[in-house]
Formats: C-alpha cells, sequence, structure tokens
C-alpha cells in the first residue's frame, strides 16, 4: 500500500512470550480479514547482553522500514521465497522462521493488513437501542453520564466530521497511516463508514434530543483514522501505532474494532499503553473461534452477545477474551449524519470502551488496573461462575460499573457545618469553587481542577 523510510534509535523492555511458540507458528492469511503486506513487525529478545542484542539489531537493519522504539518494535520488509515459488507469504513465513531460530527476538510476525469486524450495516433507523436497557445504562446514567475531561479515543476508518451526535464533542485527532496529526492539517474523515458506527457505539452524545446515545454521553471522542481505502484495510503497526499516540495525546482508553487479534504485537503495546495511563480494548472477531490458546494481561478482549445475552454466533470465544459486550443490531451513527444498526464485535469493543471511560469520567484518579477490575467485577455473570474461559468477565453492565466507580470517591463534605450532606453543601460547594477558595482534591490526583468539581458532583449525585 505504501513505502515508509527508515528510521533507527534505541529501546524499551516490555512483556516477553515463549520462543518455543513463537518458532513453530506458521503464518496463513484470510482474504478480506487478515492478509499479508511483504513486511514483518519484529522485537528483539529484552535484556539480551550487549553482544547479542546488537548482532538482533544487526540482522534487521538493513530491511528496517520504521523503528518504534516506544515499544522497541522494527517493522521490515520480507523478502519473496523462491524456493516457495514466491507463494503469498512465504516470505514472511520463511523469514520470520530464521529470525525465531536465532533465539534473538522475542517474536517476527507479518505487518498484517487488518480489515473492520463487522457485518453489513442493516434496518436504518431501527428504532431501539436494545442493548443500553440490557446493559442497565439509564441507572448508570443515575450516577454519572460522563464528563468532558475524560477522551475515548478509537482507531477505525475516520469519523463524519459534522455529524450532529459526534461533531460537538470530538477532540483532534490523526491520520495515522500518513502520521499527520489533525492540528496540522491530517484528515480524519470517514472513508469507510465503519468509524462514524463505531464512534456512536462509544460516545455518541446523549439527552440532546437527537439521534441515539452512546455509553458515555459527555466524554470527549477522538478518531485516529488508520485507514485510506474505502475498503477500511489498515496496517497493523498503523493501529499500534495510532492507538499509543492517542494515549499519549491525553486519551484514557482506545479501541481497535478489527481483525489481527491473538498476535504478540498487541500485547506490547498494550502494556505500553497501561504504562502511561491508559487501557487498550481489541475486538474479538467474528469468525466464532475459540481463543484459548493466549491471554494477553494487559489488553481487554472483547466478545459480542447478542439480545438474550448469549454469545452472538459469530463471534470470538474462550480464554483470551476478558469479557462480553452487546453487539448484536446495535444502533449509531452512520456516516453522512444519518444512524444505522450494524452487527460484529466491532461494536462490541466501543461499547467496552464506553463504559471503561464512563468509570474514569466518575474517578479520574483510577488507575488503569483499577478501572479494568471495576469494568470486569461489576460485570453480569454468563456461563461458569467468575472469570470462565468461555466468556471471560462476563457482559458489562453500565449500573454495576457506575456504582463502584462512585464508590471509590471521596465523599462529599458538610459545608455549611449542620451535621448533614444536603443541597445546601452543594450549592455552597459550587460556589466556593467558582470563586476559587475550594482546597478539597477530591479526584486524589494532587491538583484542585475542574475534574474535583466533576467527581464532587457524582458523588454528591450518588448519595456517597
Amino acid at each position: 500500500m505504501r513505502a515508509r523510510a527508515a528510521l533507527f534509535v534505541c529501546a524499551l523492555a516490555g512483556s516477553f512470550v515463549s520462543l518455543s511458540n513463537a518458532q513453530s507458528r506458521v503464518f496463513t492469511e484470510t482474504p478480506g480479514q487478515l492478509e499479508f503486506s511483504g513486511k514483518l513487525i519484529v522485537r528483539p529478545v529484552q535484556g539480551l547482553d550487549a553482544a547479542r542484542d546488537a548482532a538482533a539489531r544487526a540482522m534487521v537493519a538493513n530491511s528496517a522500514v520504521r523503528y518504534y522504539p516506544e515499544v522497541d518494535e522494527y517493522v521490515i520488509e520480507a523478502p519473496a521465497s523462491p524456493a516457495a515459488g514466491n507463494a503469498r507469504g512465504a516470505g514472511e513465513n520463511a523469514l520470520a522462521a530464521r529470525l525465531m531460530a536465532t533465539g534473538l527476538f522475542q517474536y517476527a510476525v507479518p505487518n498484517w493488513i487488518c480489515y473492520p469486524v463487522d457485518t453489513t450495516p442493516n434496518d436504518p433507523l431501527f428504532a431501539n437501542q436494545w442493548h443500553h436497557p440490557v446493559m442497565h445504562s439509564p441507572q448508570g446514567w443515575d450516577v454519572s453520564t460522563g464528563t468532558a475531561s475524560t477522551i475515548a479515543a478509537v482507531t477505525d476508518t475516520g469519523i463524519d466530521l459534522t455529524h450532529p451526535d459526534l461533531a460537538p464533542k470530538r477532540v483532534a485527532g490523526i491520520d495515522a497511516y500518513n502520521r499527520v496529526a489533525e492540528v496540522d492539517g491530517g484528515s480524519v474523515a470517514d472513508i469507510n463508514g465503519h468509524g462514524t458506527h463505531v464512534a456512536g457505539c462509544a460516545a455518541a452524545m446523549g439527552n440532546n434530543s437527537l439521534g441515539v446515545s452512546g455509553v458515555n454521553w459527555n466524554a470527549k471522542i477522538m478518531m485516529v483514522r488508520v485507514a485510506i481505502d474505502s475498503s477500511g484495510g489498515a496496517y497493523y503497526d498503523d493501529l499500534l501505532f495510532g492507538a499509543r499516540w492517542a494515549i499519549e495525546h491525553g486519551a484514557k482508553t482506545v479501541s481497535a474494532s478489527y481483525s489481527g487479534i491473538g498476535y504478540d504485537p498487541i500485547q506490547t503495546t498494550g502494556t505500553y499503553i497501561k504504562s502511561i495511563g491508559g487501557l487498550y480494548f481489541y475486538a474479538a472477531g467474528n469468525d466464532s473461534r475459540n481463543l484459548s490458546d493466549f491471554d494477553f494481561s494487559d489488553v481487554v478482549i472483547v466478545g459480542a452477545s447478542e439480545y438474550s445475552d448469549q454469545r452472538a454466533g459469530f463471534s470470538a470465544y474462550g480464554k483470551a477474551v476478558d469479557l462480553f459486550a452487546p453487539g448484536y443490531d446495535i444502533l449509531s451513527t452512520c456516516n453522512g449524519g444519518g444512524y444505522c444498526s450494524a452487527s460484529g464485535t466491532s461494536m462490541a469493543t466501543p461499547v467496552a470502551n464506553g463504559v471503561a471511560s464512563l468509570i474514569w469520567s466518575i474517578n479520574p484518579a483510577l488507575t488503569p488496573a483499577q478501572v479494568e477490575q471495576i469494568l470486569f467485577t461489576s460485570c453480569q455473570d454468563l456461563g461458569d461462575a467468575g472469570n470462565d474461559d468461555f466468556y471471560g468477565w462476563g457482559r458489562v453492565d453500565v449500573r454495576n460499573a457506575a456504582i463502584a466507580a462512585a464508590a471509590t470517591l471521596t465523599c462529599p463534605s458538610d459545608f455549611n457545618g449542620d451535621g448533614f450532606v444536603t443541597g445546601d453543601d452543594f450549592d455552597l460547594y459550587v460556589a466556593a469553587f467558582e470563586l476559587g477558595s475550594i482546597t478539597a482534591d477530591f479526584d486524589g490526583n494532587g491538583f484542585v481542577t475542574g475534574d474535583d468539581f466533576d467527581a464532587y458532583v457524582v458523588a454528591f449525585e450518588a448519595g456517597c
């Protein structure tokens, strides 16, 4: 799809996988889902002695087209394999096997061209967002409808720049394919329609007398456009770079509604994202696979459920899947300013993203691990009790998550000294905050800002 200039710098440690498992892997493509690009993503084993580390980097230096220092990954060219008659993927498989056989590389996987994981949208203007009552969203919104200080990001095909349910709450994103931020002239206009639908699932405006409601009404939405082709296909490294960029630029959550789950670079990026204060969500996929041959500790992998809280027939499942979210006939925003329904783990993933961003809206002081724990343990249990190897923690529940998040807040104070916390205390707090005389750090981040005001309001409304 395009060539890239070479970049070389140094490295950052991360997670480690079994070399024996990686060495035995043979990569095959599925047209329209995962396709070979003629390149690999490789990562040297972390913590090698100086001589072996230098040897590993020397092996890929001449073929590298890009280097990502934050995760110590190289994107390298994979020449065709004459012995295999130039069969698709032969070059990638041959080079990956040679590199892994040295014992110097943690992994060597194709720089896949990934595709959105949804089915064709159906039933335009479908009149009922069934998933919100199932997730107890209205009861969760009684606790909080989110705050504008929280940013939820999606890596996708772009966004309808003028959609009335999205445009007023957008923050600048990036064209990750061309590495040009919106503020520098990059475009995130939707070239497929998938991204607009996904964005609405997470955070379409609520209570604005039109259209639909996302999970987090008031959060800002950041679009990271990863595709420039109308098919929506995107390079693996663009998806991963875009996710890291989003968290580096203020988002707390970021999701990928794309194929490609199960390869180690996703875990590496998830570890990096968590280390800088965010959470990474990735779609389980629509191929009904049992994903029990891996389990990423730093990526929230999302399966899709349907009306009756069963697994949607197309959804992947298994040990690697952390939780499920509604992903069947989900009504959301569509390119061109309208609304339509679509099905897939593509829809379930931003729904889960929206729940996590709502948790963070309620208490911005929570760590990624704490938000993840609240998200998991607030799920409606499905299948075997607890975190099972089919449904994970179960199906996300907005009410349970919001209540659990509010329970972590500092309780409102008795500002007027009458021995009770009432509306009078709320009024006094608001007036004092506006005058700049409030010193209570309600979200616990060491500063008194608008986030503290938001945290106080949520705590008061939750009856803390």
